[in-house]
């Protein structure tokens, strides 16, 4: 795994963090009709959330979104560039935002995600997430700090 470089997104990186999301997201996207927009949004994200870029050697491997409610740290999305999947690159972004939320006092970390999405869940699990709750095709994941 080569050496990953995190930095803040700015509003300059709206373009390449929707590039990199739709990438990460498209064979879900053919494959799952009502997978909500994952890239809509993304300048409001910047402005209003933590937005973390992670960045290799190759270029954006990936990027998370979170925020703070009260004491829950919240993953808004999650994702990595298809050239670096399988690298743990998801592992370090969710780590870098687990850190962070130990920082600030939080008791745990929530997340949703498709029902369908089972690579994705199983990444989760493997990570020491747990399935709270599936209700229709959305999947509520918490992992306790």
């Amino acid at each position: 795994m080569a050496v990953i470089r995190f930095t803040d997104a700015t509003q300059d990186d709206v373009e390449a963090v929707t590039d990199c999301i739709a990438a990460a997201y498209a064979k879900a996207l053919k494959s799952i009709a009502d997978l909500p927009d994952v890239t809509g949004g993304l300048a409001k994200d910047i402005a209003d959330h933590r937005v973390v870029l992670a960045h290799s050697d190759d270029g954006l491997a990936g990027v998370i979104i979170f925020a703070q409610q009260g004491a829950v740290m919240k993953v808004v999305n999650l994702a990595v560039s298809p050239s670096a999947q399988g690298q743990g690159v998801a592992g370090k972004l969710l780590s870098y935002a687990e850190a962070e939320a130990c920082e600030v006092g939080c008791t745990h970390m929530e997340l949703r995600t498709h029902r369908l999405m089972q690579d994705t869940r199983a990444i989760y699990a493997h990570l020491g997430w747990i399935e709270a709750e599936v209700a229709g095709n959305s999947v509520a994941m918490r992992k306790n700090l």
